[in-house]
């Protein structure tokens, strides 16, 4: 598996940089979107495939800090190939690529515990498939503020740099924002409903509010006030986008941020 990490980062590599090269190019108008969502989609089932195989092997499902950071980056990165058939999401792969490779990168130096669940726990398997989802869906929405951060301090300079003419228009970007938001929300909704209110059927146990808990909760009412927000008062731009970014690190210190102090700093 190591080796199959280290040729996939290799790959996604290579995809960063050709992204940069046409954007310092400023040829949007033959930007070859297809061949390079063809050579991602060969990695996506490469990397889908490790993933799935010691599942389909062992009947369980890992936890493990190396592999649910290799998981949500797979998941981030699916988001971006599938969404990129129906959005303009040109730009995204500025970020999205560089931080697929940082975090495999993290996640194959300290793969942390192997922890194993039964797949046939089928409330614990809906709660976990909706947090990872809601996971990597958060994560494309930050990416997302962002580049409005980033857009947004471009537009405010007198000379227009070249992020401004590859980047699609500010609108555009907010707009992909918030839909994304609603929908990590509803599914990040159902797992803190799950694990909070129904947790004795889902873990086996009745709720503890640990820092998980609670971060998850913060987290949770950080995106529901944006929506809340958006939806009454049209707030967006870069408070928005910063107050986006914010929930997602309280996501980070919920779930990830949970995993690699209690398997990596403080293993028991």
């Amino acid at each position: 598996m190591p080796i199959i990490l280290i040729c996939l980062m290799l790959v996604y590599a290579g995809l960063s940089g050709f992204v940069w090269m046409r954007h310092k190019k400023h040829n949007n108008q033959a930007y070859p979107i297809h061949a390079e969502l063809m050579v991602l989609g060969v990695a996506l089932l490469v990397h889908g495939a490790t993933l799935l195989m010691p599942v389909l092997k062992d009947q369980v499902l890992i936890t493990g800090f190396g592999y649910s950071i290799s998981l949500i980056v797979w998941l981030m990165l699916m988001m971006y190939c599938l969404g990129s058939f129906f959005y303009c999401l040109r730009g995204l792969q500025l970020l999205l690529y560089p931080c697929a490779v940082l975090s495999l990168l993290l996640g194959m130096i300290f793969p942390g515990k192997f922890i194993g669940y039964e797949i046939s726990d089928i409330p614990f398997m809906l709660h976990v498939g909706t947090s990872l989802l809601a996971y990597g869906l958060f994560g494309i929405v930050t990416l997302f503020a962002v580049l409005i951060l980033l857009l947004n301090r471009s537009l405010h300079k007198r000379k227009m740099s070249s992020l401004v003419t590859f980047l699609p228009p500010l609108l555009s970007l907010e707009k992909l924002m918030f839909r994304g938001m609603l929908v990590g929300f509803v599914l990040l909704t159902y797992s803190v409903v799950s694990g909070t209110f129904f947790a004795e059927s889902v873990f086996g146990k009745p709720v503890t509010f640990t820092h998980k808990t609670v971060f998850g909760i913060l987290s949770w009412l950080i995106y529901g006030g944006l929506l809340l927000k958006h939806s009454m008062m049209a707030w967006r731009g870069k408070k928005a986008a910063i107050w986006t970014i914010i929930g997602f690190s309280s996501l980070v210190l919920a779930y990830v941020g949970s995993k690699f102090v209690l398997e990596i700093i403080l293993p028991q």
